[in-house]
């Protein structure tokens, strides 16, 4: 096995046994933090229980938002393992934190590190597998990377629901299976941390295996650039001159993030809760539908970057954001779990084709010495509108939860306004992808037509 399918193989084998962990834990966190939250009350304001759960995937995307750039950049400049090392240390402490975390306020202080760890890890592991991958293959090979990502999450979900199930043979309450479960998938997250460790090579030193003292040296790096306070300024976002700088196409990739992600982070905090409340599903069966949507989904990661690969990236993402989105308005009307199921499971299979299509599409719109900044650019809006996504989301879900409506004719729960809203936001962004995304502001159109100009191979 060459060094780079050697590379892409300990990435794709990572990111599968990380998102094992954290899929067993993720779908559920709605629930267990209902377990124990109670209403807040500020004097002025009082923080009822599913607000607190928006806020806790609020308090990651805070801190995820705001690094991803950094990092993206440091990697840049510094390696990529170097970074996603530290990233994958920190999540393996983070899956014991959510089991010793009983409160509130720890869950909401273990969800802001898990952001940090998120912004050292995902964005750059994307650069990676770009770096690594010929640019005909950038869409295939983002595609398989998003497959164990999502074979992660998927069968996370069904691992939980196991030991969930275990656990309460043995323990007295809901609360100990899932701390039970949780310290399960802390060793789990170990053994990802140490096999990305033994097979990802690092094209700047060429070499695998990174010692104790090389792992400790990109510590003190993350936690200089993290605490420098020169990053604490004015958002980069927020500057004329970052706008001024990038492509019309880049510009609309960035708005289309953050829509995409108040979209996403408004409903899928409570999903599981959603389930668990309005079809009166135990943990088990939620763990077993999220497995089995997600298994069915997974298959189409590769299938989406195959597809993009060979026909038109832009038309791929046009095409699976918009039913994605409509799908998802359907997801609140008062149809049998069997049909919810179904549309879930539909949607999930769109959306697993448009992830690896929507990376592809950024990347051929970055000059390769910039992808690790401008992947950190998009999870940036992407995560700066899950900040305010699953905000509105708990106000909502607590406003209209048992407020019933008809709508075109069929009954719905209070909560279809959420779904309703998601729905039109992925039309927005597919009207931004249709008249600001230009074939002219492709790198590799740029790179053919300079070829052509002076009749010599451009190195990427």
């Amino acid at each position: 096995m060459d060094k780079y399918k050697r590379t892409l193989f300990g990435l794709m084998l990572s990111s599968f046994i990380v998102n094992l962990g954290f899929g067993a834990i993720m779908p559920f966190l709605s629930i267990y933090s209902s377990l124990f939250f109670y209403p807040i009350d500020l004097g002025f304001i009082i923080i009822r229980e599913v607000t607190q759960i928006g806020l806790l995937t609020s308090a990651m995307m805070i801190s995820r938002a705001f690094l991803a750039p950094f990092y993206g950049r440091m990697s840049d400049k510094e390696g990529r393992k170097a970074i996603i090392v530290v990233g994958l240390g920190l999540y393996v402490i983070l899956t014991f934190g959510f089991g010793l975390a009983t409160s509130f306020y720890a869950l909401f202080a273990v969800r802001f590190v898990q952001g940090i760890a998120s912004a050292l890890v995902w964005p750059v592991a994307e650069s990676a597998v770009v770096d690594v991958s010929k640019e005909e293959k950038r869409g295939r090979n983002l595609g398989w990377f998003m497959m164990s990502m999502t074979l992660g999450w998927s069968i996370g979900p069904f691992l939980s629901s196991v030991l969930i199930w275990f656990a309460k043979l043995f323990v007295s309450s809901q609360i100990k299976a899932f701390q039970f479960t949780f310290f399960m998938m802390g060793g789990l997250s170990f053994i990802g941390f140490v096999i990305f460790n033994i097979l990802v090579i690092d094209p700047k030193t060429d070499k695998a295996r990174m010692s104790i003292r090389e792992i400790w040296h990109a510590v003190v790096l993350v936690i200089k650039t993290t605490f420098n306070l020169s990053n604490l300024g004015i958002p980069s976002f927020l500057r004329p001159s970052f706008w001024k700088e990038r492509t019309v196409s880049l510009r609309a990739i960035f708005i289309m993030a953050f829509s995409n992600g108040f979209g996403f982070a408004m409903v899928f905090p409570i999903f599981s809760l959603f389930f668990y409340q309005f079809y009166n599903l135990s943990e088990e069966f939620i763990g077993t539908i999220f497995g089995i949507v997600g298994l069915i989904g997974v298959i189409f990661n590769p299938i989406g970057g195959w597809v993009s690969d060979r026909t038109n990236k832009k038309v791929v993402v046009l095409f699976t954001g918009l039913f994605s989105g409509i799908l998802m308005g359907f997801a609140g009307f008062k149809f049998s779990i069997f049909v919810i199921i179904g549309l879930f499971t539909a949607r999930q299979i769109v959306q697993q084709m448009n992830m690896p299509s929507f990376r592809a599409l950024q990347a051929d719109l970055v000059e390769p010495e910039k992808r690790g900044l401008e992947f950190g650019n998009v999870q940036m809006f992407f995560n700066t509108g899950s900040i305010l996504g699953p905000i509105l989301g708990g106000i909502l879900y607590d406003k209209f939860s048992e407020q019933d409506f008809s709508f075109i004719g069929l009954q719905a729960f209070g909560v279809e306004y959420l779904f309703l809203i998601t729905s039109l936001l992925a039309i927005i962004a597919t009207i931004v992808l249709i008249i600001f995304v230009k074939k002219r502001d492709f790198v590799v159109s740029k790179l053919k037509e300079t070829k052509e100009e002076y009749g010599f191979i451009v190195s990427e």
